[in-house]
């Protein structure tokens, strides 16, 4: 059972996270906001809108998938897993979650070399280092590997793997 302070600081954490992707949300809606006004209204479209609109939105789909979006709510093939009996049920599932953190784990360190290569080159309008613009993707795989290790060892309570339907 995890300990009150535990769950608090996994609160607080987990409230942080959804609160950086709201964030990052916002700059993309606010941008288009922009970009949209300044072609419309004005009749001066910018470039730099639909740059940072693009950048906002990698951003937000791997900061929601690695940090905010509930391992259960993934999209799943499990039609076959949901015929076995709760026992085998856990099992597949912490097979399917090492296979796709070792995999995640295996690709880490590749990862990295190559967003350290793109940092020499730069987005067109805004200038920003490509290394620094996917750097979210080397978060978003060291999370998957964290939560799937995560949900291995402490299933979360009402999931699939410690209460199946």
């Amino acid at each position: 059972m995890r300990s009150s302070k535990g769950l608090r600081l996994a609160a607080r954490i987990g409230r942080w996270a959804d609160l950086i992707g709201a964030g990052i949300f916002a700059v993309l809606f606010l941008s288009l906001v922009v970009q949209v006004v300044r072609r419309f209204v004005f009749g001066t479209p910018a470039a730099w809108t639909e740059e940072l609109a693009t950048i906002a939105f990698v951003w937000v789909i791997f900061w929601g998938t690695a940090f905010t979006v509930p391992l259960r709510t993934h999209v799943a093939v499990d039609f076959v897993v949901s015929s076995f009996e709760p026992s085998v049920r856990r099992v597949l599932y912490a097979l399917g979650l090492a296979a796709l953190g070792g995999s995640f784990l295996w690709a880490l360190p590749s990862t990295a070399d190559y967003l350290r290569f793109m940092l020499r080159e730069h987005t067109p309008v805004l200038g920003w280092p490509f290394g620094i613009v996917y750097s979210v993707f080397l978060a978003a795989a060291l999370m998957v590997v964290l939560r799937s290790l995560a949900a291995i060892i402490r299933p979360a309570a009402g999931s699939d793997t410690t209460d199946p339907a």
